[in-house]
């Protein structure tokens, strides 16, 4: 019995640690988590468009910064590294808040342009809808690797910027999955689990961007020796 449950008290350390650290990035993310749900609750098309500009126009306000921290914590479990979640939560939050808040204004101008196109495009019905989503797919893992690369390197804004686009596209078959899986937990999470958004998809997402981003980076690192 006591090896029963020293096999499963990893587990449930795990599911803990993994809902401590959504729900404390869903607090510091608050007005963005609102506004999120009403996205998901209101049907009027003007009423969409005018949240989503509400959300990226908050995002690099909190948004970033508390995703960054959140990365910041994903990484010290990557580096095997014992730490208090919200002590370290908060201490990465406000050491890399300008940093965020500066390349979050950059970032969310280009999904207000993505996103834009891709809603004008789809309200014409052309073939370009496809293309456009695949330019966000592109985005959405740039952003992941942007918060990784935050956290991993001392890199100046402009050179972490140039270094986040070699990674993104130096291994486009391994970043599509990546993607992928990350759009199949996002659609679980919000069609039919939704306990997840609470307790697990903010992590989730950030365990994977930052595998991927840890994996491509390391090659890349390798190669140049």
């Amino acid at each position: 019995m006591n090896n029963v449950f020293g096999r499963i008290q990893p587990v449930f350390e795990w599911i803990i640690n993994l809902a401590v650290l959504n729900i404390t990035w869903l607090v510091f993310i608050l007005p963005i988590a609102y506004l999120g749900l009403l996205l998901v609750l209101v049907e009027n098309t003007s009423q969409v468009l005018m949240v989503l500009i509400t959300i990226l126009v908050l995002s690099p306000f909190f948004l970033f910064p508390a995703t960054t921290a959140m990365f910041g914590v994903v990484r010290k479990w990557f580096m095997k590294e014992e730490i208090k979640i919200v002590k370290s939560f908060w201490n990465f939050y406000k050491e890399n808040y300008k940093r965020s808040l500066s390349g979050g204004l950059i970032l969310s101008l280009l999904w207000i342009v993505g996103v834009f196109d891709y809603l004008y495009i789809k309200s014409n019905g052309t073939f370009v809808n496809y293309f456009v989503l695949v330019i966000l797919a592109f985005l959405f893992l740039y952003t992941l690797y942007f918060f990784s690369d935050t956290v991993h390197t001392e890199s100046k804004l402009t050179q972490s910027l140039k270094n986040v686009l070699i990674i993104t596209v130096a291994n486009p078959i391994f970043s599509f999955g990546i993607v992928l899986l990350c759009i199949f937990i996002v659609y679980v999470s919000f069609t039919y689990l939704h306990f997840l958004i609470i307790l697990f998809t903010g992590p989730f997402l950030a365990i994977l961007g930052f595998y991927g981003y840890q994996k491509v980076f390391t090659t890349i690192l390798n190669v140049q020796k």
